[in-house]
């Protein structure tokens, strides 16, 4: 496509007029995607077209990106210097403006979707984030950011947490589980493949960790772990330094210190593959054909086949650059994506995925069984844990010796717990100890039976419905309430209640600003604000129904408008803000009617139903209620002192003198009645037909159920011109008559 040039734009809106003006004589543009990374324009324009000046910073153009997605939008970021008559601008796509909007600090929800809307209402002005993955675990925003820093590149992203590919239609930001297709291509040497390199990375290779903690209750305290090696070595070291803050536990956990130390050796078990191995990217060049078997987006898998240099794998596509004006990629990389360990991290948190609905704990019930019925081995050992001879502890592990267990239940008289990394814990999968408390990564149960729940956020399994202790935000849906739903009454304030205690009567009422009521027989809404004044009012009754909105300061504030059910029919009544008519609108027994008031209270203007035939008439009056003007749809007339028609030179053009006016001599004149009696009788006039064989451009043709009609006072030139040409006439005969005329 041609790419467009837009010098403004609604945020949230594509435009589909061409703004500017189409780039038709742009040199060069193209557009480069990578995935879950840059995603970028450029053009090359030459200093002399005709749009070379509106190519600014700031404006935008639209280039379509690839086969098949929509035409997206690109801000100008940057026009390079003048150079042998062209220049170059650099666009980047319009989902990078969420860079220039801030998520705050805050923000806590425990799954993907949550996560999408959260940055969507607090931080996305009016753009939209969302994504397909129901994977379940904390993300949260600890310090205000750039709304798209969160997206991915940085720890606690949304792709380090949950993992996916980014996305992008213009407004609209989707983080899916997985992006493109395997169609099956095929790239072969001599097929359609022209050029093939290949490149090894080690830039996100890790020799060792560091972890550090900052104490939630004294920011000046700090504590850094030890180095612990990934067992990878190179000539020059390359450590990384980790933020293990959130999972240092300070009242039971031991020396910070050491669980820096197991945090970080955890860290390096999950994610070695990305730690310690070189990243291998092919870039190559083929033959995109149209067909859409052979057609290779990004994240697309393919085939590529080199036999000389012994190349047979199947890879992902990780970038194109796409020809925007001769629509064809003309060029496509293949390989391991960089997305900051979002995959690994992804796949070792599965087990988070799910929270336990009722078939979840019946499948969780059989399989403890299994395990626990099923004499799959282990060692039961009494152990002396203080040295005084006397054993204290109950072991049950996957080893007769502590240093060598793995999988390890430790009950003593603090507790019982099981650990999945040795004797020496972390004791965090679960735990209860001898204070009451029950520490689990996840409970499945049945029924639980508390005094008292103290939690972060309660959600159910797909994340629809969530309850945020922390920040106190409840967002419920799908709620079916059978009996009540009360949130708690305070200071004489009911802060939201949905009751049915008899199935004909059912209400909602927030924060004493608004009332929804009803009952076999009244429903009501009333809506008030802070001061308890009333500004909304809606009831429907066994009598009727009605809308009142209200203005002002006092106990109810006045009343502007009305819409309600009279004797006869609706009826809507507005007023000014002091409470004077202004508009009435009166269902009658025998039709309606419209009344306009002036600020006097009398009314200046009426539009009606007659009383009789019913016909539709329309009143003008003066301020003191006498009528100027009226039309009466019986008869067709329109009374009033004077018509006048626009005339002046201003709005004409081809202005020339008439040279058929003696054409009206041709008409017929006639007498005549109107069928419709009501209309006149013995009149006197023309027939529009007649006349529009004569002068057609005087006549109005049949249309419908319309008749034909006739300009009477488009004549008067014509009558004009026929009077004055008479005068010449006359007045050179009379000349002839009294000798002036010699010839």
């Amino acid at each position: 496509m041609i790419p467009i040039l837009y010098a403004t734009l609604t945020e949230g809106t594509v435009p589909s007029h061409y703004g500017v003006g189409a780039l038709t004589d742009c040199l060069a543009c193209t557009v480069m995607e990578e995935r879950n990374g840059q995603y970028e324009l450029t053009l090359e324009y030459p200093s002399s077209g005709i749009h070379a000046e509106d190519i600014q910073p700031n404006s935008f153009i639209k280039a379509k990106p690839n086969f098949t997605d929509a035409p997206q939008l690109f801000r100008i970021y940057k026009v390079g210097k003048e150079m042998n008559g062209r220049f170059t601008c650099y666009g980047q796509h319009i989902s990078y403006d969420l860079g220039g909007k801030v998520a705050p600090a805050g923000i806590f929800t425990n799954n993907a979707v949550n996560a999408c809307y959260e940055l969507t209402t607090r931080g996305g002005g009016n753009f939209t984030i969302n994504t397909n993955i129901s994977a379940t675990r904390v993300f949260r925003t600890k310090v205000p950011a750039p709304t798209r820093s969160w997206f991915g590149g940085k720890e606690g992203s949304l792709l380090d947490i949950y993992g996916g590919e980014w996305k992008y239609d213009n407004y609209t930001c989707s983080l899916l589980a997985s992006r493109g297709t395997d169609r099956g291509v095929q790239i072969r040497y001599g097929k359609n493949l022209t050029q093939l390199s290949q490149e090894l990375d080690m830039t996100n290779l890790v020799t060792g960790v560091y972890g550090y903690a900052v104490n939630p209750n004294d920011s000046e305290d700090v504590v850094t772990g030890p180095r612990v090696a990934t067992g990878l070595v190179l000539d020059v070291p390359h450590d990384i330094v980790m933020d293990f803050s959130n999972e240092i536990d300070y009242k039971h956990g031991g020396p910070v210190y050491d669980q820096l130390a197991a945090l970080a050796a955890a860290y390096i078990s999950r994610n070695s593959s990305s730690l310690i191995n070189l990243r291998n990217s092919i870039t190559l060049d083929f033959v995109q054909l149209k067909e859409l078997q052979e057609r290779v987006d990004l994240c697309d898998t393919v085939h590529i086949y080199f036999e000389a240099l012994g190349i047979s794998a199947s890879v992902k596509c990780i970038s194109t650059t796409w020809d925007v004006i001769r629509e064809r990629y003309t060029s496509t990389s293949f390989g391991e994506a960089r997305t900051n360990i979002a995959d690994t991290i992804s796949l070792q948190e599965t087990k988070l995925e799910n929270t336990p609905t009722t078939s979840q704990l019946s499948n969780s019930v059989s399989q403890a069984t299994q395990l626990i019925t099923g004499n799959l081995g282990g060692y039961v050992v009494l152990h002396d844990g203080d040295g005084d001879g006397y054993p204290d502890e109950i072991l049950v592990m996957d080893s007769p010796d502590i240093d060598t267990a793995v999988n390890v239940w430790r009950w003593n008289q603090n507790g019982l717990g099981f650990s999945a990394n040795g004797y020496d814990g972390d004791y965090d999968t679960l735990a209860l100890t001898s204070t009451g408390e029950i520490v689990a990564d996840a409970i499945k149960t049945g029924v639980l039976n508390a005094d008292l729940i103290k939690a972060g956020t309660i959600s159910d399994a797909q994340g629809n419905s969530t309850i945020d202790m922390t920040n106190g935000i409840a967002r419920l849906s799908n709620l079916k309430a059978i009996s009540s739903f009360d949130l708690i009454e305070s200071d004489n304030t009911i802060y939201a209640q949905l009751s049915h205690s008899r199935p004909t009567q059912a209400y909602l009422k927030l924060l004493d600003y608004a009332r929804l009521e009803g009952d076999t027989y009244v429903s009501s809404l009333d809506l008030k604000n802070a001061n308890g004044q009333g500004r909304v009012y809606i009831e429907s009754n066994q009598a009727g129904s009605e809308i009142q909105l209200y203005y002002g300061a006092g106990s109810s504030g006045n009343q502007f408008a009305r819409l309600y059910y009279a004797s006869t029919g609706g009826a809507l009544l507005l007023k000014s803000v002091s409470g004077d008519t202004r508009v009435q609108n009166v269902a009658a027994s025998d039709g309606g009617a419209i009344y306009v008031y002036n600020n006097l209270n009398n009314s200046v203007a009426q539009f009606s139903v007659g009383s009789g035939n019913k016909d539709g008439i329309m009143y003008l009056f003066k301020a003191d209620h006498t009528a100027t003007i009226w039309a009466l749809g019986h008869t067709g007339n329109i009374t009033c002192v004077s018509l006048t028609q626009t005339s002046s030179r201003k709005v004409k053009e081809n202005i020339k003198p008439i040279t058929d006016a003696r054409k009206i001599l041709e008409l017929n004149a006639v007498s005549f009645d109107f069928k419709d009696k009501d209309r006149g009788t013995d009149r006197r006039g023309f027939i529009a037909e007649e006349v529009e064989e004569v002068l057609p451009n005087l006549v109005t043709p049949e249309n419908g159920e319309a008749p034909a009609s006739l300009d009477y006072i488009g004549m008067i030139p014509y009558l004009q011109a026929v009077i004055k040409e008479l005068e010449a006439r006359v007045t050179k005969l009379e000349e002839l008559l009294n000798g002036k005329d010699q010839h």
